[in-house]
C-alpha cells in the first residue's frame, strides 16, 4: 500500500513538472513546442476550441491505444496521469516567471523532459504524446527520446500552420532539446543503475 501511495505521489509530481514546464516557461511565450498540452494551444488559437476539450480528447484516445497495445500496469498508471493532467494544466495558473525568453526555452523543455522521464521511470504517462513512444519502443524498438521527437513533429506542423515558419524552427529546437535531456536523463539512469549493479555484486561476493 505505501509502495502505491509512493508511485502516486511520483506520478502526479512528474505530471506536475510537466505542467509546470509548459504553464510557467513554454506557453507564456507563445513557444507550442511538445505535448497534448501544446496541442490544445494552438489548436484553441488557431480554431477557438478550447484547450482543455482538446486535452480530454486527445487523451481518451490515447488511453484506448494503451489498452489495446501496452501492458495493463502501464494502462492504469496512464488512466491516473490522464487524469491529473488536463486538471492540474487548468488549475495551474500561465504565468510568464522570466521575461528572457531563450531562458524560458531552456527551461521549459528541461522540466518537460524531466517530467516525461519522471513517469517513463515508473512505467506511467500523462497520456496525449507520451504514448505513442512506449508504443514505438515496444513494437519497432525506436528509443523513447526519439519517439518523442518523432510523436511531435505534428507540433511543428500545426506551428506553420497557425503561426510561422519561425514559430515552427522554435518548436522544432525545443522539441530537440527535449529529446537532447531525454538521453542525458536516460544516461545517468543507466550510469546508476550499472554503479549499483556492481555494488551489490562486490557485496555480494564479500560475503
Amino acid at each position: 500500500m505505501e509502495s502505491l501511495i509512493k508511485k502516486n505521489l511520483a506520478l502526479l509530481l512528474g505530471v506536475l513538472w510537466i505542467c509546470i514546464a509548459l504553464n510557467f516557461f513554454l506557453l507564456p511565450h507563445s513557444i507550442a513546442s511538445a505535448g497534448v498540452g501544446s496541442i490544445g494551444y494552438l489548436i484553441e488559437t488557431g480554431w477557438s476550441i478550447n484547450r482543455h476539450i482538446v486535452v480530454w480528447g486527445i487523451n481518451l484516445l490515447m488511453l484506448a491505444l494503451a489498452f489495446l497495445l501496452l501492458k495493463r500496469e502501464v494502462f492504469v498508471n496512464t488512466v491516473i496521469g490522464s487524469l491529473a493532467f488536463p486538471v492540474l494544466l487548468a488549475l495551474l495558473p500561465e504565468i510568464m516567471l522570466l521575461r528572457f525568453y531563450s531562458v524560458s526555452l531552456i527551461l521549459g523543455s528541461f522540466f518537460f523532459s524531466f517530467g516525461i522521464f519522471s513517469l517513463y521511470k515508473i512505467g506511467a504517462s500523462n497520456g496525449g504524446v507520451t504514448i505513442p513512444p512506449l508504443i514505438l519502443e515496444k513494437y519497432y524498438g525506436i528509443r523513447k527520446s526519439s519517439g518523442v521527437f518523432l510523436t511531435n513533429l505534428i507540433i511543428i506542423l500545426l506551428n506553420l500552420l497557425i503561426f510561422s515558419w519561425q514559430e515552427a524552427l522554435i518548436s522544432a529546437f525545443s522539441i530537440y532539446m527535449i529529446a537532447f535531456f531525454m538521453r542525458c536523463f536516460m544516461r545517468i539512469e543507466q550510469k546508476t543503475q550499472a554503479k549499483k549493479a556492481v555494488n551489490v555484486q562486490e557485496t555480494a561476493e564479500l560475503e
